[in-house]
């Protein structure tokens, strides 16, 4: 089936449519033992120095990755997906894309690029690109084949890894194209080219996850300030005062790279004018935790921020008294359920009336013929953010 596309909300002009734990914040320069998880990345570029191209591939390399508002114009997609290129592949007029996409709850450890039969549809975590993209010699290449080390996650976007012995085989697209993440097939006899060796780092000095119970959510004297709609990247700043839900307050820039920007709230506090004329402490939150948290007589809302019903409603976006998998009133609205058990109201069979989807944020978390649908926002410069999803019933 395919996927509706849901119309834009608009906070504050945005455009929105339908690390270490050390390094985060701040320490001494004194020398430290490498960390197990290079000595773990050190250990695998050794032994891949041995490994030998397959018969018939040709050696390329990749260059820096980069997700979310590490890119310019800032892209969420809706499963994390590291974007670059690679080094020397192809036409040199043409841009060759490199990709590595993971799903949310990919935890540290090593994984087989086999599993998923070098399909862009079955496999959890994937590597691929194009030569010459936009060519009439364009080529589309999907690992079947390798080793892929996540060594640190800080969120979902923002991780540490290595690539090894992996292949890549031309190939083309192939069913399900219109499902929100197309399949792919092996071109038999087609061309192929083997990765070595190649790390990525998407974690920022300052990153945190601001989801509930991630170690960096709630450190002393900080707020892990979201990023993303979904509220599954962050910033930490420093909370140095005692302003709380409401209050004006004031943000002070980092005074270098090395340290942290600051504001006046207290901790677990953002100061903000996302959903406001002027800035104002905001408690943060995870609307898909059990309990957000938020101060009585406001909701756990876009970016992770407690405001009030009315003031998201003002900013254009909808709500239906619908409780979870009950028939809505609305065809579609951004909310539905109830704080703690959060949803939207989708009109996937178009009889008029939306049903109440549960929010996941991880394909993962979908069943057995169900896939992750996804609301597409539209961010200003060309951006997207497509990080919040809900699981239905496709059957495929």
């Amino acid at each position: 089936m395919s996927f509706p596309v849901v119309k834009a909300a608009n906070v504050k002009g945005m455009g929105w449519g339908a690390v270490l734990l050390a390094g985060l914040v701040g320490c001494g320069q004194e020398a430290r033992k490498p960390a197990p998880e290079q000595e773990a990345i050190e250990a695998v570029k050794a032994q891949a120095q041995q490994l030998q191209p397959p018969a018939g591939c040709t050696e390329i390399t990749m260059g820096e990755l980069a997700n979310g508002i590490g890119l310019t114009p800032t892209m969420y997609s809706p499963q994390p997906t590291y974007r670059g290129n690679f080094d020397n592949f192809g036409d040199p007029a043409f841009p060759d894309p490199a990709r590595i996409r993971l799903d949310v709850n990919t935890a540290p450890g090593v994984y087989d690029l086999s599993v998923g039969g070098g399909n862009t549809f079955t496999c959890d975590r994937c590597v691929f690109g194009y030569q010459d993209e936009g060519s009439p010699a364009e080529k589309f290449f999907v690992a079947d084949a390798g080793t892929l080390l996540l060594a640190v996650k800080v969120s979902p976007q923002q991780t540490l890894g290595a690539l090894t012995n992996v292949t890549l085989r031309e190939s083309v697209d192939a069913p399900p194209l219109n499902a929100p993440y197309w399949g792919s097939a092996v071109v038999p006899g087609g061309e192929c080219r083997w990765i070595r060796f190649a790390t990525w780092n998407t974690v920022r000095q300052d990153g945190c996850d601001p989801r509930q119970g991630s170690l960096t959510a709630n450190l002393p004297d900080t707020t892990c300030v979201p990023d993303d709609y979904v509220a599954s990247d962050g910033t930490l700043e420093r909370a140095l005062g005692t302003k709380v839900q409401g209050e004006a307050c004031t943000k002070t820039a980092a005074a270098s790279e090395s340290e942290l920007a600051s504001t006046d709230c207290e901790q677990g506090f953002a100061c903000t004018d996302l959903l406001s004329e002027n800035a104002q402490c905001l408690k943060t939150c995870d609307f898909m935790a059990p309990n957000p948290g938020c101060p009585s007589g406001t909701m756990c809302g876009v970016y992770g921020l407690c405001t009030e019903q009315s003031v998201l409603e003002q900013n254009g976006f909808t709500f239906d008294p619908a409780l979870i998998g009950e028939i809505c009133s609305l065809g579609f609205a951004n909310y539905c359920g109830t704080e703690g058990a959060r949803g939207v109201c989708a009109d996937l069979d178009r009889d008029g009336k939306g049903e109440c989807y549960p929010y996941h944020r991880a394909r993962s978390e979908c069943g057995p013929g169900d896939e992750l649908g996804y609301m597409n926002y539209a961010l200003s410069g060309g951006g997207f953010d497509r990080g919040h999803g809900f699981c239905y019933h496709d059957g495929l």
